[in-house]
């Protein structure tokens, strides 16, 4: 007898899910994206689109994994990668937004220059009114000897850099808990007045982009704290980057990695899989860590 209970191939039903919610961030959620924009990635009809995302039709062939890389402008290793069940749609849309920046863009610094000096008592603090040069100074070499401090302090040789090694070390302020599996957000931090964070993920399987955003948070508590870095949240997250990509691939380890890796595979993927962390991640590190060795 033919099946026809829905959900008979699940990761099609997931893929569905993860092309709609990549589809709002594309247009940037200024259009209500609705099922049928999803089924026009592939040309389906409202009967196919339907079945697509009830998990009744297998989608698993090369045409449509590059048309659907194609349409949402990503790599056909994160379409084949939910298609196989290696990654979730929530973990599949932190690598698709990415993890931010790890310097500013001309555009952010020509916006802070022109509110620098339209509001210049913004800035002022108790020295003074801040340089616009010390404002936008991200303390990359500090943020770095931050991570290697906790890294040195743990003495952390091996990979992949494991978060208790690093939360034990850390005075009692922060913690890291575990929740219940149920948890709606993958991820919630919560410091009270005292300063003392505690970040409790969902119970499960620590995933890459959790750790990242774990290692991020680690960050904040140590360089940031109460207090908010130049009043500018785009700074403030690009230190978090900084820190959390040092703290997760040290340069230490990373440079005997890179020696060792293997010239015939995909280099970003081998360290995703040698650091635990997101390949958008690794491309961002590898950047940094090349452009310093010149």
């Amino acid at each position: 007898m033919k099946r026809t209970d829905e959900n008979r191939y699940p990761q099609s039903a997931e893929l569905f899910r993860f092309c709609k919610e990549a589809l709002n961030i594309k247009h940037a959620f200024e259009v209500k994206v609705i099922d049928q924009h999803v089924g026009a990635i592939l040309g389906f009809d409202p009967a196919d689109c339907s079945h697509w995302k009830k998990g009744k039709k297998n989608i698993k062939s090369l045409d449509t994994v590059k048309a659907i890389a194609q349409h949402l402008d990503l790599s056909e290793r994160d379409v084949l990668d939910i298609v196989a069940g290696r990654s979730d749609v929530e973990e599949s849309i932190h690598e698709y937004k990415g993890y931010g920046q790890s310097s500013l863009t001309p555009k952010q610094i020509d916006d802070i220059k022109r509110d620098y000096f339209k509001n210049s008592s913004r800035y002022q603090t108790a020295l003074g009114v801040q340089s616009f040069e010390e404002l936008i100074d991200l303390k990359r070499g500090k943020t770095i000897a931050a991570a290697e401090e906790l890294l040195l302090r743990a003495n952390v040789q091996a990979l992949p850099v494991m978060i208790p090694e690093i939360t034990e070390i850390i005075s009692a302020g922060f913690k890291v808990a575990e929740g219940p599996s149920e948890q709606k957000t993958a991820l919630l931090t919560n410091t009270d007045d005292s300063g003392c964070t505690t970040v409790t993920c969902r119970g499960g399987d620590m995933k890459p982009f959790l750790r990242f955003l774990i290692a991020r948070e680690i960050g904040r508590h140590i360089l940031i704290g109460k207090q908010n870095f130049a009043e500018i949240q785009a700074l403030v997250d690009i230190r978090l980057n900084i820190f959390a990509s040092a703290l997760l691939m040290p340069s230490y380890l990373l440079q005997s990695a890179l020696r060792h890796a293997d010239p015939t595979c995909d280099l970003v993927e081998q360290m995703s899989t040698l650091f635990w962390v997101p390949r958008s991640v690794v491309s961002n590190r590898l950047k940094d860590f090349i452009a310093a060795q010149n």
